[in-house]
């Protein structure tokens, strides 16, 4: 009888690891690439708006390409480097200065990074939690072979 309990009990615990936990753990490392992903994209906004603004690369502005729809693309010349608009969420665009630009990109690079880290500390939990039950499950199954072999 008390065979049977501790292989129910040992199941149960494994369906729960992989039912559980190791989806947790999947979600937990899918918003870890995401915030990751994001760090990365601003700082090379932040690097590409240093190199745009320049002035000892592009003293009298810069000229670029513009998808204007459908693929095709008019030249442009930028010459007024000094404000200039920023997505700031859900296609809402704000004007901004280059120092303020600049405040932006940092604050939001900072959230993410601390998203990231608080992402990193529940997901180190969720695998110190697997461990430790594969180690519970590990002493349950000791602890029935040796009763077992006693007997």
């Amino acid at each position: 009888m008390a065979q049977t309990n501790i292989d129910d009990t040992v199941t149960r615990y494994e369906n729960f690891i992989n039912e559980v936990l190791k989806e947790d753990l999947r979600e937990l490392e899918t918003k870890l690439e995401f915030f990751n992903n994001e760090v990365s994209d601003l700082i090379q906004q932040k690097h590409t708006l240093k190199v745009l603004t320049n002035k000892n690369i592009h003293p009298t502005g810069f000229k670029t390409q513009v998808n204007v729809g459908c693929n095709f693309f008019m030249e442009a010349s930028v010459s007024k480097t000094d404000t200039l608009l920023v997505n700031i969420g859900l296609n809402h665009y704000i004007e901004f200065k280059l120092s303020e630009a600049n405040r932006f990109l940092e604050a939001r690079i900072k959230y993410y990074e601390k998203k990231s880290h608080e992402v990193r500390l529940r997901a180190a939990q969720v695998s110190a939690h697997i461990k430790l039950m594969l180690y519970g499950i590990s002493e349950l199954q000791n602890r029935n072979n040796s009763d077992g072999s006693s007997t």
